[in-house]
């Protein structure tokens, strides 16, 4: 090979090694610009499950159909009949949520504060209602007697799982409206996990803080929180607010770095 012919190879690698670093450059620059945003989603199924009744025996299965929910979480009495405790869970479908290369950064729980919903001892001066994972599936908490779980088994699970967050009342006032509370790190991952496997992600509640004294017929938090799915009846239903990043691309010097070892290697 001539001098010439040197010269116009070299010239051709370089010409190569060019083109690979202003492509891996373009591809950084293209992951960065993912759309990324703000989503929310509604739960499709919301609803409870009890506790033991007061002779220490397992209620009978409630029932969690899409014609009414009611996400109130303790206690209540209605035409002389007391219940035993009752814990919440909701259900979204995060299907569709996440365009290629994006991650969910922040997530938010929004639920209703309804005016004369909260009625509580406040014994310590405030009430904690307590968000967490369940180990019971969709399917066992859709329908326990088709998956032959016992209902007080997934009630156990309500409220005892990975901690997703937590929100204070106030015995001076709660203030009726929207209540949003911050989802942990743990329960973003698992929101994640749940896109991953195409399953419904799950969140349950309860009342961290209960503990009726003697005789009394109500104690519980997001009373009359009467959502109907089927047939909504516009009353808000139970949403995640979802914030959406791209997944985080190599530095710049990282790149840069890369594609000089691109270069050095057809050089060499």
């Amino acid at each position: 090979m001539n001098t010439a012919q040197r010269t116009s190879t070299r010239r051709q690698h370089s010409r190569r090694a060019f083109i690979a670093m202003a492509l891996i450059v373009i591809g950084l620059l293209g992951v960065q610009i993912a759309r990324g945003g703000t989503i929310e989603v509604d739960t499709f199924h919301t609803g409870g499950f009890y506790g033991l009744d007061a002779m220490g025996m397992p209620t009978a299965t409630p029932d969690n159909d899409m014609s009414f929910q009611n996400y109130f979480m303790g206690h209540t009495t209605v035409s002389g009949f007391t219940t035993p405790e009752r814990r919440a869970f909701f259900a979204f479908d995060l299907s569709g949520v996440l365009a290629d290369g994006e991650e969910i950064v922040s997530m938010s729980l929004v639920l209703e504060n309804v005016f004369g919903g909260v009625m509580a001892n406040f014994t310590d001066g405030f009430e904690i209602a307590k968000f967490t994972s369940t180990s019971s599936t969709y399917d066992m908490i859709a329908d326990p007697d088709g998956a032959m779980v016992p209902a007080i088994e997934i009630f156990d699970t309500f409220g005892t799982g990975d901690f997703y967050g937590d929100i204070v009342f106030d015995a001076d006032g709660p203030m009726p409206g929207p209540v949003e509370i911050a989802m942990s790190p743990d329960a973003i991952m698992n929101a994640m996990d749940s896109i991953g496997a195409d399953s419904p992600f799950m969140i349950t509640g309860m009342m961290e803080t209960y503990d009726p004294a003697p005789g009394i017929g109500l104690e519980f938090l997001f009373g009359l929180t009467d959502v109907v799915v089927d047939f909504p009846t516009g009353f808000p239903v139970p949403k995640l607010v979802i914030e959406t990043a791209p997944v985080p691309a190599p530095s710049g010097l990282m790149v840069l770095a890369g594609a000089g070892l691109i270069a050095s290697k057809r050089r060499r």
